[in-house]
């Protein structure tokens, strides 16, 4: 199945077409992202006929105190797509419930038209993001966050594994060096029901437990859970 290209956390299978984000560094995301969503008529609420995707992301109280989204809003996903709508919550530095310091936290959650598109978008992500070119975009997009302006040569990559989250999840985490100093990064992926959930953890230093992304997946997972469970 072809695959389209996004700079961004892509997930794009055949007739699936996903935004093109704009890079942003943590400290401008706020202001940039006002004025982008007020371009494009982007809301906070969701789209008419669909549940509510900014309760399937993270919450304030999934993080340590003071926790504040710098971007929590839909991006239209374009006419003639399998994707219904699509919801960013991207954090700048905050701390997990148990204390470690994160440098970066984002969240997307893709809403598409069937179990069966969800599914087979899902089983691009080895294929994609377990070889080299999929490691490139997962590192454009830590960048993109951070100012960074690492490489895949200065980078390293575990392998992709299941982590038992959601009806289907893969999990890989990567140490990434950029500017004099060493990021570590957990990556994860979440499928439930016709929702994917993708989410981006960056520490400033090593040591990053996989532990600490693994258990905020099982927070979006749960949420997800429950928000098609009310419907």
């Amino acid at each position: 199945m072809p695959l389209y290209r996004r700079c961004r956390s892509g997930l794009l299978a055949e007739g699936i077409k996903m935004k093109h984000r704009v890079p942003r560094r943590a400290a401008a995301a706020a202001m940039a992202f006002a004025s982008i969503a007020a371009a494009n008529g982007l809301a906070d609420t969701p789209p008419k006929g669909i549940p509510d995707l900014s309760k399937m992301t993270l919450q304030a109280s999934d993080l340590g105190p003071g926790a504040t989204p710098l971007v929590s809003n839909y991006f239209d996903p374009g006419a003639g797509s399998h994707v219904l709508a699509e919801y960013d919550r991207d954090w700048g530095a905050v701390s997990t419930t148990g204390h470690v310091k994160l440098q970066q936290l984002q969240t997307v959650i893709t809403l598409l038209t069937s179990s069966m598109w969800t599914q087979a978008v899902f089983g691009q992500v080895p294929s994609i993001y377990g070889a080299s070119a999929g490691h490139a975009d997962l590192i454009a997009d830590v960048d993109s966050g951070n100012g960074s302006s690492a490489t895949i040569k200065d980078s390293s990559f575990s392998k992709l594994r299941s982590i038992g989250v959601g009806q289907q999840s893969l999990y890989e985490s990567a140490t990434i060096a950029a500017k004099g100093s060493t990021l570590v990064a957990g990556f994860a992926w979440v499928r439930v029901n016709t929702a994917m959930a993708f989410i981006v953890v960056v520490a400033p230093k090593p040591p990053l437990a996989d532990a600490v992304t693994i258990a905020l997946a099982k927070s979006v997972a749960a949420h997800m859970a429950s928000v098609f469970a009310a419907q």
